[in-house]
């Protein structure tokens, strides 16, 4: 069930966490701290602002040399069943679920995004079946930046330690509840 000699890439998606551009907020220096950490692993960060490079970058990850970033870290402002790209542009968990459609097995989706995974559990469920994802782990809440950033490191840590697959799930479901207890003002679900 375990792998570590295996590094699970992280492809990351952010978009505009405040309104003014001098503002310096980025999960970059938390992701290249991991990076530090474990030298396998590597990752790729597209800062996204419009629908069209979101749908382009998304896009992207499905092709065959981004096989080995299975790991999509989607770092929004959120709402329930919506990500915010910017202050008016937001795409729907179906809007994605569209680009990704069928691509997505042995792959793990998370939403860093505020209350994303509150949406409807019929969508969350429809989204899990027409992208064809092994996980999708997400916040129910509004979360903290810091603390939240700081959970989704220890998650994507954890995520290193197990195969992407029905028996890696096995391992990975408790551990996700684990850190979830601990950091559980957050409300952090994985759904699978």
């Amino acid at each position: 069930m375990r792998i570590n000699s295996e590094s699970k890439s992280v492809f990351c998606l952010e978009g505009l966490w405040e309104p003014d551009l001098r503002c310096k907020s980025s999960v970059e220096p938390a992701l290249d701290l991991l990076t530090r950490h474990y030298s396998k692993l590597k990752f790729i960060r597209k800062e996204c602002a419009t629908v069209e490079e979101f749908d382009f970058f998304l896009d992207k990850w499905r092709e065959k040399m981004y096989s080995n970033y299975p790991i999509l870290y989607l770092a929004f402002h959120g709402e329930p069943g919506k990500i915010h790209l910017s202050k008016r542009k937001k795409r729907s968990l179906e809007d994605i679920a569209s680009i990704i459609s069928g691509s997505c097995a042995n792959r793990v989706i998370i939403f860093s995004s505020c209350s994303v995974l509150r949406a409807n559990q019929k969508f969350i469920s429809e989204f899990l079946k027409k992208t064809g994802a092994l996980a999708v782990i997400g916040y129910k809440s509004n979360v903290d930046w810091i603390r939240s950033v700081a959970l989704d490191l220890l998650l994507i840590e954890t995520l290193q330690n197990y195969e992407f697959s029905g028996r890696g799930l096995k391992g990975i479901g408790p551990c996700v509840k684990n850190l979830a207890k601990q950091f559980s003002d957050l409300d952090l679900h994985m759904l699978t």
